[in-house]
């Protein structure tokens, strides 16, 4: 039933296709030859078997596609919607959607850029060739519409079945506004297979412990094979390689397997070196064109437990990069997966390319230093399960510990908690080395633990914390063997006349190290080996040793601290050694993290308590000068605006995060969580701090409304004392802004200076300070004494009028002072990394350190004294003399008419 409705739904479709039948004919016989012709109403519907095909396209330049060029991805989707039967049996009409995808043409950015074709046309079993006709669209570069595209031909030649030699289905699309696109894409349908018994390979060389077929299935079988393998060319004549090229780059792509160890695949190569940070999870399953090509079949032989492979050379047959063709199959390819890794082999899959038309026997072969052999190895990151069966065998540990007895500081005792109880990943952690000239960072790299004793933490990292956990209690030592994978780049200027790409994979540098780790003096020594740029030998004379930071102190800058040097002997001939190398490591451990975000929920908290502290102070503000109509002429208009402005910073803020937001696509982007109770989650939507923010700005604005409309609403009876009043009024309003306005100018200029100033002392690891940021905090400054102004207006007008309310004057000063107070207590327990996470009391808040949280709410609280004895003994009580008028502002009785 469920295939029937499915006919159903796919019949509107083919009706609304074939009503315009008279007109479409003509011009599809013109287009493409007719197999067969349409049936009548007996026709029914059914899905093709024909697969989802996915492949490469070249051309398009007239599609507003960015020119075909090597490491630009490109790819194209056909997807068959449904099929009718036409009159002849062998033949089906076909309805299908053909999607283009790459870079656009942008004229300042690379951005995603799609095409889309609605096609129709016949497959006939009897010829390979599926001719469709149809149309397009795209959308404009401006956003506004779509460009249509008509009388687009697509040829398809499908082999039937695919087989070695002919492993690819072809096709072109053509197009009177775009010209041709040449398409490629590796058969996903039925295959014939001419090595399914196997391929002859040698065994691999000895000694090697590889993984067998029992705990290999087919999806941890592509799992260790879609990745970058690096090559290593033995020596010799390069007319017996098997490749014509100088390729640094293998990648296996389109892998397919079934449960008998037969596999096939298409294999791309080219210049570039393998990326050192390679993960499986992620990598796009499409065709890869490289520099050069190969297509293999096999399967897996159990006897010499590797994967035997032949494959044939994959040469370009036109101009365009998507025109393939399969030439000689002479090349032989034998893959096995190690299960013992050392500190010179950590091969997740290692293996051998060969010439097979070469007179070398099996022997010879097998060999990897043998003229024409290329070895290849897949050292990357794996993001799976490897402890099931690889194990770690330590070979330098020893001379690792002679190293860490012979320096006393290594293993000198130290207090605190050091890393190894909580997680291993606390032994992970980003470095970087700065140039002694210059002080400023000039290598960036990650540095990895492989092995903590006998535990395997790389791979799934599930299975690591539980090796690690059962491994780290059940060895009771205080030096534990320790393996490490440090990568690191080097950072320069770029050669804007070469490939960028090139430039920057040069740069890497990788090293592999073993020692031991000092659990209590968090002290590690390692011995190291490093690769040689056009070298197959590394470079194992390398010491690398780091200092860890104790998990309980909370005033450490670095978490660790190391040096990487040479134990090479400074010689003139000797161009491998090098002067040592300090790095420094930044951020926290994984119980700092877990505090961190625990912080941060509690100061999502008062974030919004203290937001919501001020709508209720400037509640009881208004609550006061409806109860007291006189303090609203006595309060000074600068207070409110400085009040009324710094209530509008929050909301541009958040209008920022609003205009982000809408940027990020990922859903739930701007929610918070906090965690309120050990059982319950209260999830507080971003709503909720904006309404609060709009809210205490709408109230200070009324405030600020009712205090401008007192100055102007002549009251009947007042006469010229009401006028004197005014006039007095707006003079220590005068005189207040003559006051406050160059004090703020002044403190912003000083801010400027202080930023230029501070510039130079960043490095590039850290990222300065922007002028913006300094100047929020400083407003936030301004807002913390937003209390000067009134202190100011009284002394000038002599008021005693009680303006302010004790609630809004003292409240607000202690919403303004809290954060300060818990920044001292914020900084005794908690380590900034170089992106600290602040949700309250930041750097855009306010301005902080040790002067300011001490100044600050001394300030804050002097003026709010200042306030209440200006309201009780008159504003000009510290000058010792009357004011102007000494009683303040007397309610003048009116006379009702």
């Amino acid at each position: 039933m469920a295939r029937r409705r499915g006919h159903l739904a796919c019949l509107p479709l083919l009706l609304l296709l074939l009503l315009p039948a008279a007109t479409t004919a003509a011009s599809y016989s013109s287009l493409c030859p007719t197999p067969g012709a349409p049936a009548g109403n007996r026709s029914r519907t059914t899905p093709i078997d024909l697969p989802v095909i996915t492949g490469h396209f070249s051309g398009g330049e007239g599609l507003r596609f960015a020119p075909d060029q090597p490491y630009i991805p490109r790819s194209f989707t056909f997807f068959t919607r449904c099929s009718a039967h036409t009159n002849d049996p062998t033949v089906l009409h076909v309805v299908a959607t053909l999607t283009l995808a790459g870079t656009g043409t942008d004229r300042r950015h690379a951005r995603p850029h799609s095409v889309s074709f609605d096609l129709q046309g016949y497959s006939s079993s009897s010829t390979p060739e599926l001719c469709m006709v149809g149309s397009g669209s795209y959308a404009r570069e401006d956003g506004r519409g779509v460009v249509l595209l008509s009388d687009i031909v697509l040829r398809f030649i499908v082999p039937r079945p695919a087989n070695l030699s002919h492993p690819f289905v072809t096709g072109r699309l053509e197009g009177a506004e775009f010209g041709n696109v040449t398409l490629v894409a590796y058969e996903d349908g039925d295959y014939v297979h001419h090595y399914g018994s196997g391929a002859p390979c040698p065994a691999p060389p000895a000694p090697v412990r590889q993984l067998d077929y029992i705990g290999l299935s087919c999806r941890r079988l592509k799992a260790l094979l879609r990745g970058s393998f690096s090559l290593e060319y033995s020596p010799g004549s390069s007319k017996s390689s098997p490749l014509r090229l100088p390729h640094q780059r293998m990648q296996f792509s389109q892998i397919h397997c079934d449960g008998n160890g037969i596999l096939r695949a298409y294999i791309a190569f080219d210049t570039r070196e393998a990326r050192l940070s390679n993960y499986t999870v992620g990598l796009r399953d499409g065709l890869v064109v490289g520099d050069e090509a190969l297509v293999a079949e096999g399967s897996w032989n159990t006897v010499q437990n590797q994967l035997c492979l032949r494959a044939c050379r994959v040469v370009r047959s036109g101009p365009a990069r998507a025109d393939l063709a399969v030439r000689e199959c002479d090349v032989g390819i034998s893959l096995w997966f190690p299960t013992v890794w050392s500190i010179r082999d950590r091969s997740v899959a290692a293996g051998m390319i060969w010439n097979t038309t070469s007179t070398a026997s099996s022997d010879t072969v097998g060999n990897k230093t043998s003229s024409g052999v290329i070895s290849v190895s897949r050292s990357a990151t794996y993001r799976d399960d490897l402890s099931s069966y690889v194990v770690y065998n330590y070979t330098r540990v020893e001379e690792a510990k002679k190293q860490y007895f012979s320096r006393p500081a290594s293993s000198k005792e130290r207090k605190g908690r050091f890393p190894g109880n909580y997680s291993y990943r606390d032994f992970a952690f980003r470095f970087y080395l700065k140039d002694k000239k210059s002080g400023s960072a000039s290598v960036y790299g990650h540095a990895s633990p492989v092995t903590i004793g006998a535990a395997l933490v790389q791979g799934d990292r599930l299975m690591a914390d539980d090796a690690f956990y059962s491994n780290w209690t059940s060895e009771n030592q205080r030096l534990r063997n320790i393996s490490y994978d440090l990568r690191y780049y080097l950072v320069g200027h770029l050669d804007s006349s070469e490939n960028f790409a090139q430039q920057w994979l040069s740069r890497q540098r990788r090293i592999s190290a073993e020692g031991v780790y000092d659990t209590e003096t968090g002290s590690l020594c390692m011995v190291a080996c490093q690769g040689i740029i056009n070298s197959s030998s590394p470079d194992c004379e390398l010491l690398v040793t780091a200092q860890f930071a104790p998990v309980d102190d909370a005033g450490a800058r670095d978490r660790v601290v190391g040096t990487i040097s040479s134990l090479r002997k400074k010689t003139a001939d000797d161009t491998l050694f090098f002067e040592p190398l300090e790095f420094a490591a930044d951020g926290m451990y994984a119980a700092q993290i877990a505090e961190s975000v625990s912080r941060m929920d509690v100061e999502r908290v008062m974030l919004v308590a203290s937001m919501t502290l001020s709508c209720v102070f400037i509640g009881l503000q208004l609550r006061h000068v409806r109860k007291h109509p006189e303090a609203l002429a006595a309060m000074s208009v600068t207070m409110l605006v400085v009040l009324a402005v710094g209530n509008a910073v929050p909301l541009v803020l958040n209008l920022e995060a609003i205009f982000a937001d809408a940027k990020d696509s990922r859903p739930n982007n701007n929610k918070r969580f906090v965690r309120l109770t050990s059982v319950g989650m209260l999830e507080l939507n971003e709503v909720v701090l904006r309404v609060s923010s709009m809210l205490a700005f709408v109230l200070q604005l009324r405030l600020l409304q009712l205090a401008l409309a007192s100055r102007h609403r002549p009251e009947q009876g007042a006469g010229g004392k009401q006028a004197e009043d005014d006039s007095l009024s707006s003079d220590a309003e005068r005189s207040t802004l003559w006051i406050c306005l160059p004090l703020y100018a002044l403190g912003a200029v000083l801010v400027w200076i202080v930023h230029l100033s501070r510039g130079d002392m960043h490095s590039t690891l850290y990222r300065p300070r922007a002028f913006a940021d300094d100047l929020a905090g400083y407003a936030g400054l301004i807002l913390d004494g937003f209390l000067l102004p009134q202190v100011v207006w009284n002394a000038f007008l002599g008021s005693r009028v009680q303006a302010l309310s004790p609630w809004f004057y003292a409240g607000v000063s202690l919403v303004r002072a809290a954060p300060h107070v818990y920044d001292v207590f914020r900084r005794r327990s908690y380590v900034p990394s170089l992106t600290p996470s602040y949700v309250y009391a930041g750097p855009r808040d306010d301005l902080f350190g040790v002067t300011w949280d001490v100044a600050v709410p001394c300030g804050a609280a002097l003026l709010a004294v200042l306030v209440f004895l200006q309201q009780r003994l008159g504003g000009a009580f510290l000058c010792g003399v009357k004011g102007r008028r000494p009683g303040g502002y007397e309610k003048v009785s009116t006379i009702s008419s």
